[in-house]
């Protein structure tokens, strides 16, 4: 048993670990976090999260009764929104064991400080042989973007409905999108493949892929062949949300010519297309469901959970 808290701190320990920047990268930029806490002054401290001081995971954060205790049974899905909170009180009322619940995609302030995570995408494109100034200029531009698109909505909502439910409740994004990162990164490094076919056959040897491809979400080429080679890959797995289309140019460029991500929009794989750059969607559900089982692995071999799955997500052991 735990608290929801103690599950939150051990998830970002974890996320640490696999984060793509490296723990010491990691513990330079909290370190400078606690340095501009500290400069600040009026209102500008008073609303700061103090939180990120210690969470470098701005979008994995405990949403509602952080001090929740004795938690043995947790609900896990990928979109938790007030309909899935609704669920839950239903299914608790019908007996089913719910302590607490985990979304993948951020909700509340975690949501609101998406853009926040995005400046580790400069050093994943940097890592993939992008110069860092344009990685910069690519990355920067939309981080102003997001935290203009995502302003105003209605935040509150999913939180108030677990205040409301007396559910406790947390996020966990790019805590487990860094862990499905450093995974495929490892396991493409490993194997090789020479063609895009190679990396497919790779790919649907993954549990949580040969569940998607069941429900007809498998990974799918968006651009290029199966003939196609795949030459130097890249990943599009963690750091908030999408970048724009223009970075396209640069990577290829940049010797880039291969992007695996979890799913990627029209405007985005058009112009991959026109750069001559293949991508392959790993899909998105079954990589967030990856990442997720991939944290849940070490939360249930150090906490014993029992998991509820519900919206999307599709619970694999790997212990």
């Amino acid at each position: 048993m735990a608290s929801l808290k103690e599950l939150h701190e051990f998830a970002v320990k974890e996320g640490i670990k696999e984060d793509p920047r490296g723990e010491q990268e990691i513990k330079r930029i909290l370190d400078e976090t606690k340095e501009k806490y500290n400069d600040l002054k009026g209102y500008n401290k008073e609303y700061f999260d103090k939180g990120r001081t210690e969470n470098p995971f701005a979008d994995s954060l405990l949403l509602n009764d952080e001090n929740a205790k004795n938690i043995e049974s947790v609900a896990i899905g990928i979109d938790i929104e007030t309909p899935e909170m609704l669920l839950i009180d239903r299914l608790k009322q019908k007996g089913t064991k719910i302590d607490a619940v985990i979304t993948h995609h951020p909700e509340g302030r975690a949501l609101a400080a998406l853009h926040q995570v995005m400046d580790m995408q400069i050093r994943i494109l940097h890592q993939s042989g992008v110069p860092i100034s344009q990685a910069e200029a690519i990355v920067r531009p939309r981080v102003d973007e997001v935290r203009r698109g995502l302003h105003p909505f209605n935040h509150t909502r999913t939180i108030d409905s677990a205040r409301l439910l007396n559910i406790p409740f947390m996020s966990m994004h790019t805590i487990a999108d860094n862990h499905v990162h450093t995974f495929l990164q490892k396991l493409l490094d490993k194997e090789k493949p020479r063609t895009i076919k190679n990396l497919l056959d790779i790919l649907y040897k993954i549990p949580e892929y040969q569940w998607a491809a069941s429900h007809g979400m498998g990974p799918t080429i968006f651009v290029g062949n199966s003939d196609n080679e795949c030459g130097k890959i890249t990943f599009d797995m963690t750091g908030g949300t999408e970048l724009d289309k223009s970075r396209m140019k640069i990577m290829a460029e940049s010797g880039i010519n291969t992007i695996v991500a979890m799913h990627m929009s029209k405007d985005q794989y058009e112009e991959a297309k026109s750069h001559n750059i293949n991508v392959v969607a790993a899909g998105h559900m079954s990589s967030d469901s990856l990442g997720m089982n991939l944290v849940l692995d070490k939360m249930e071999k150090k906490f014993k959970l029992k998991i509820v799955e519900i919206s999307g997500f599709k619970r694999v052991k790997r212990n």
